[in-house]
């Protein structure tokens, strides 16, 4: 896991993140301090990229991948940061050596064992029964059990409407010419081979459920978050685009821009705070109070309203049928929702909109240190609590401004600088 944020304002965009990276295996977890998160797109020109979430794209390391683009770019340089984001998803679809046939059936394997497995756990977590000691007559309420919840799966993701770009036109039928001996070898060593037998039709719901959430607009499954910043040459103040990137299928991206995630700083808005991965310690900064108790506060809310309303029910008895009856029938989640409306208004009002005021005059050196603190406070949080420390680590922060371009704050170096000169004396050579 990771965290990192990015502080716009009309001055310059700062950009930080830990180095913790968390690597599993089947001996379990381990969590290394040296990942590199922050990097400059362009080595000529005020862009910059983080990345949170997977550290590598189709098994190749994301900053392999992204020093390759650095130089294929070169001195080119784009109106609008969103084209700087296009262009390196165009480069990523052109350089078939990262996404080979093989790599992409191999990473539709896991995709497809994830939703399966996923599945099957939840199953043997309520009915450990079925799973441990499997019988003739356990292997059918295991199968009429996976039936309905790949139907109830199907419904629900069925239902979502925003799609990958690169997946709006692939239908089910190409899916399932592309799949079909996957699912093949998937239903013989992951059902046959344990003496359950799936029909046919079972199968197909199984392809069709894989299918709309492979198409869906996600973060459920695995990803690597792509934040573009900076700014495009005729941009005066900065942006941020972040996208959530996958896999390949079928020779098509796994990828969208998420949305509700980008940042544009003009005249009608100056500021913008945009943490990502790990956000509840920022989250908490920002909003005035922990998430986690925001979530709290609003259901004992419901669960008093729900007492009073039994209260008065315990107290009319059965004196008046009629009103016990509209009483018990009485939908409070209009007041629940109101109450919760009401409490971001005062968030916003009180502690939002003063600190974001706050945050539009910060000056460049001001913005590099807010972003190094929010890094470091959800670091600390981890490191003074019983949470697993998936943030730590060296703080990298740069500062991305229209005349100065991309300029590194604090950088971390897996070797000593004096003894590498040449590596600064040929850094703008390649």
């Amino acid at each position: 896991m990771t965290a990192v944020v990015g502080i716009l304002n009309k001055h310059a965009v700062a950009i930080a993140a830990d180095s913790a990276v968390t690597i599993g295996g089947n001996g379990g977890k381990k969590i290394f301090n040296k990942a590199n998160k922050v990097f400059t797109l362009s080595k000529q020109h005020p862009v910059g990229i983080m990345i949170y979430n997977s550290a590598s794209f189709m098994s190749t390391p994301w900053e392999t991948i992204i020093k390759v683009y650095r130089k294929h770019l070169d001195s080119t340089s784009f109106p609008t940061l969103k084209e700087y984001e296009q262009n390196f998803i165009d480069f990523l679809k052109e350089r078939d050596y990262y996404t080979d046939t093989a790599m992409q059936i191999g990473f539709l394997e896991n995709f497809t064992l994830d939703i399966i497995n996923s599945i099957i756990n939840d199953i043997a977590s309520y009915n450990k029964g079925i799973i441990e000691n499997p019988s003739a007559n356990s292997r059918l309420q295991f199968l009429a059990i996976l039936e309905e919840k790949i139907d109830n799966l199907i419904s629900n993701w069925n239902g979502i409407s925003e799609i990958c770009p690169d997946f709006t036109d692939y239908t089910f039928e190409m899916f399932v010419a592309y799949s079909e001996q996957l699912f093949e070898k998937i239903n013989q060593f992951r059902f046959t081979e344990n003496g359950i037998i799936i029909s046919v039709e079972l199968l197909i719901k199984m392809k069709r459920l894989v299918y709309s959430i492979l198409r869906a607009k996600e973060e459920l499954t695995n990803f690597t978050g792509l934040i573009f910043t900076g700014f495009g040459e005729d941009e005066i103040y900065p942006q941020l685009i972040p996208i959530n990137i996958s896999i390949v299928v079928d020779n098509r991206l796994r990828f969208y821009i998420n949305e509700d995630r980008t940042a544009s700083i003009s005249n009608i808005n100056n500021a913008a705070i945009c943490p990502f991965a790990q956000t509840d310690v920022i989250d908490t900064i920002l909003t005035g109070i922990d998430p986690t108790l925001d979530t709290i506060y609003l259901s004992n809310f419901d669960a008093l309203f729900k007492k009073y309303n039994q209260a008065i029910i315990d107290r009319i008895g059965d004196t008046n049928p009629l009103l016990t009856e509209q009483i018990q029938n009485l939908d409070i989640s209009d007041i629940v929702n109101e109450f919760s409306y009401q409490n971001q208004q005062i968030k916003r009002e009180y502690h939002i909109i003063p600190l974001m005021n706050a945050v539009s005059n910060l000056a460049k050196e001001d913005l590099s240190e807010m972003a190094e603190s929010l890094i470091y406070l959800t670091y600390l949080k981890r490191r003074i609590t019983f949470a697993e420390e998936s943030v730590g680590g060296p703080v990298d922060v740069a500062i991305i401004s229209k005349g100065d371009g991309f300029v590194w704050i604090k950088r971390k170096h897996y070797f000593r600088p004096e003894l590498n000169q040449h590596f600064f004396d040929n850094y703008f050579k390649t």
